[in-house]
Parts: C-alpha cells; structure tokens; sequence
C-alpha cells in the first residue's frame, strides 16, 4: 500500500478506539480526568491536533503519483480575566509544524494552486502567533497586538475543502510575499470598531518581512532583521442573523508599503540575474458572502446548509494571479444518524494576470494563460468525537490558465485528529 496513506489508517483506528471508549467532545483523549473542562472554567484552552491530506492524480500532469502533506499544530488560549482578574483581556499562543510533500509538484499538474492546502512554507517549527488582546466593557472597541496572522482577522474564508483555491483567505495565495495566512505570522496590531452590535469596522497595521517565510529554520524567531514596508488592510462587515441562520458579509482591501517586482520584466534581465524593474507597493481588495441557509435537522448551531462567496482582486502591476473567485456550499447533518457529517461543493477559478499572459504571448507565440478552475466534492464523516475523515475528488481545468494543457483529476482524503 501507498505509504501516504498508511498514516490515515492509523488515524481511522485511533479515532474507532475513542468512539468504543466514548471519548468526549474535546478530543479522541477525552477529558483528561476532568482536568480539560476544569482548565477551561479557569480561562485556558490548549488544543493539539494533527491534519493530513493524501492525494493521487488519476488524470493530468507528466505522471501518476501519490503524496501526503500533514501538519502538526499546538494552541493555548487564555482568557486572562478569569486568570487574573484582567477585564477584557485575552492572549494566545500557537505552534505548528509541517511534513510531507505536494501531489501538484510530485505529479508535474503544472497548477496555479495547489490540491493539498496544507502543504508549503517548509518543513520547521513556526510561531504562528503570540499576542495580548483587550476588549471594552461595552464591547464596541476591541485591540490586539503581538505576532498574528493576517487571515485570522481580514478576508476570513472558511477552510473545508482540500484545494487551496477553496480554502481560507484569498488574498494570501496571490500576495503570499506580504501577507501571510497561518501558519506564518508577523508583528502587527488590529483595531475593531462596533457602532452596532452586529456591524464592525476593522483596522490593522502589520510588519512586512519575507524572512519569516524562510523555508530553512527561524521559524520560531520572534523579531529577525529585513522590515521593508507596511501592510495595512481595512474592512467592514455585517454579521447579521436571519431568524437564527448566522452570516457575515465583508468589503475590504489593503496596501502594502513594500517594494515588488513588476509582474512583466522587460528583456534582455540584467547581468546576474538582478530585477529589472521595481514597483513601490501592492494594493487590491475583496468582497466575501458567508451565509446559513437552512437549519437543517436543528441538531447543532452549524446544521443545514452554508454558502461561501467570495472574491479578491490584486493589482495588475505585480504578481503573476491578479483575481480570484469562489462558491461553496457545505450541508452539515446529512441524516439525522449522522448530524455532524456534511457533503460540499466548491468550484473557484483563478485567473492568470492578463499583463502576464500578454507578455507570454508575445515572447513564446503560443496561446496566453487565461483562468484555472476548479471543482471538488466531498464528504465529511466523523467516526468519533475529535476525528474527522473527508475523502474528495478534485477536477482542475485548464492547470495554470493553459487550454494547452490535460485537465486534471486528483481523488484524495483530508483527516484530521484532536487530541
């Protein structure tokens, strides 16, 4: 057997062994002695965990092949006013570490995005945040500052599916250089501002530095010299509530201060490989519907049917993807029996930027990359509280924008353990 899948087997039997021992809702270890729930009413949660995605191309790419990616990922959250009297006070603290390799490498798809979301940034332990939070007593301002990841707060996008174009924030896949998603983080400070309770307009300033996305250690340095500019993104939202059916709805765009290369360089490259040309700054925005549509069988807050819509548009004058577009809809409860499985659809299309595809076209003659799209379908099933089994099946159409090229077919399961 393929020994990317030889882990999951494993996961499935420890996961099959809490379920006979009637682990609780925590995870497949349970309640640790009661020790677990009595933490929590003392203002700590930790949370340790495991992800893996195995994949396996059937169709497309220069080969047929196989590859797991998995990470491992710590957390502790404290709320500091059950601590330590602090009113409004929060702080976290989470740790990963990553494994594994990419089907869409190993199997030469040639695709903009990749079908294992959880692969990439490098196989080290990384600080993927540390920051002190407070909120007032009212609750219309709230602040946090320290090391964070910038799609915890903007263009937050569920992460279900195992397709990166269908997981997490946009922005991050197209500006990776600047803005950093989990698990990468950097220094930054966020300001939220209620003026309703269900409307929010959210402010941030983040340092930007590519040495924390070095791929060869540091990943736990707290400060590591190489500043080059600013990040500071902006968005209001509505989290409105129809008759219990919870949603958010969000504008927002951002600009970086940190010089970028021109996505077109002119030819002949300078001697030594050096950048030709240089642009002062990256700018762009995005647009996000996330919507509860049914209560389904009413068996928990997340039953029935969910939609995600979302968009972002980067500027032209960089990057080598200038726009990004998805649906997904996921129905949580499939039968009453099984109230926490789902099945979902997502199809997303990312396009190449055209000043990319015009200058390729005149440099090779041959037909300019347009858009990838992607479809996947999956199924949830959890075995037993804390583990979480979802095989799927991805089609990639046109991989990297190119007609030229053989769509690709890529099955594969996505499992994830609590501890």
């Amino acid at each position: 057997m393929d020994n990317s899948f030889i882990g999951l087997r494993v996961l499935a039997g420890l996961g099959l062994a809490a379920a006979a021992q009637g682990a609780l809702a925590q995870g497949v270890t349970g309640d640790w002695g009661g020790r677990r729930p009595a933490w929590q009413d003392n203002g700590i949660t930790l949370d340790l965990g495991y992800t893996v995605e195995a994949a396996r191309n059937t169709a497309g790419g220069q080969r047929r092949t196989s590859a797991h990616a998995g990470q491992l990922s710590a957390s502790a959250r404290f709320d500091l006013e059950r601590l330590w009297g602090w009113s409004g006070t929060r702080a976290q603290l989470s740790l990963s570490l990553r494994d594994g390799d990419s089907v869409t490498a190993r199997a030469g798809l040639g695709s903009l995005m990749a079908s294992q979301e959880i692969h990439g940034r490098g196989h080290i332990p990384r600080l993927g945040s540390l920051w002190l939070g407070r909120q007032s007593a009212d609750g219309r301002f709230d602040a946090k500052a320290g090391r964070l990841a910038v799609g915890e707060d903007f263009n937050m996008l569920d992460c279900v599916a195992m397709n990166l174009a269908l997981c997490g924030g946009q922005v991050a896949l197209f500006g990776g250089d600047y803005w950093f998603n989990s698990p990468l983080s950097q220094w930054g400070a966020v300001v939220t501002y209620r003026p309703l309770p269900a409307v929010y307009l959210r402010a941030a300033a983040y340092q930007v530095n590519p040495r924390y996305a070095d791929e060869r250690g540091g990943g736990l340095r707290l400060a590591p010299a190489g500043t080059v500019g600013t990040l500071t993104p902006l968005e209001l939202g509505w989290e409105p509530s129809f008759d219990g059916r919870k949603g958010r709805y969000a504008v927002g765009g951002w600009y970086s201060s940190a010089p970028r290369a021109d996505a077109v360089q002119p030819l002949p490259i300078p001697a030594g490989g050096g950048m030709a040309l240089l642009r002062t700054g990256a700018y762009g925005g995005w647009a996000s519907a996330q919507q509860q549509l049914t209560h389904g069988n009413a068996s928990s807050e997340s039953s029935g049917l969910r939609t995600q819509l979302a968009f972002a548009q980067g500027d032209r004058r960089t990057g080598e993807i200038d726009q990004m577009i998805s649906l997904q809809l996921v129905h949580t409860g499939t039968t009453r029996s099984r109230p926490d499985d789902r099945i979902g659809l997502g199809l997303a299309s990312t396009r190449v930027n055209p000043r990319v595809a015009d200058s390729q076209r005149q440099r090779h003659r041959g037909p300019p990359a347009r858009r990838e799209q992607v479809a996947e379908v999956f199924y949830g099933w959890k075995p037993a509280a804390g583990l979480d089994l979802q095989p799927g099946v991805q089609y990639v159409r046109h991989p990297g924008g190119l007609a030229s090229r053989k769509d690709a077919v890529v099955v594969g399961i996505k499992a994830d353990v609590r501890f």
